[in-house]
């Protein structure tokens, strides 16, 4: 079953991950720490996590992200 992932389930996604090492790195467009960005995080659009994170559905089968735009979501959706 496809089903958009809401800003819960994207905040639910990110805190099973520890970003300090990207933010050690620099890799987090300035954010400092773990902490700091899963903060931040809270006030975060939808759009914002879809972008971040790429992906915008889950395929609760195959437990695979997806983009509306793969020609697999289309394809999956015309399906159902």
């Amino acid at each position: 079953m496809l089903r958009k992932y809401n800003k819960k389930m994207f905040l639910d996604y990110a805190s099973a991950f520890d970003y300090s090492e990207d933010a050690e790195n620099n890799n987090l467009g300035g954010y400092k720490s773990d902490e700091e960005i899963k903060e931040d995080m809270k006030s975060w659009s939808l759009r914002k996590f879809q972008e971040f994170y790429d992906f915008t559905h889950y395929d609760w089968e195959s437990g695979k992200q997806l983009k509306p735009k793969n020609k697999w979501i289309n394809n999956y959706k015309n399906k159902i």
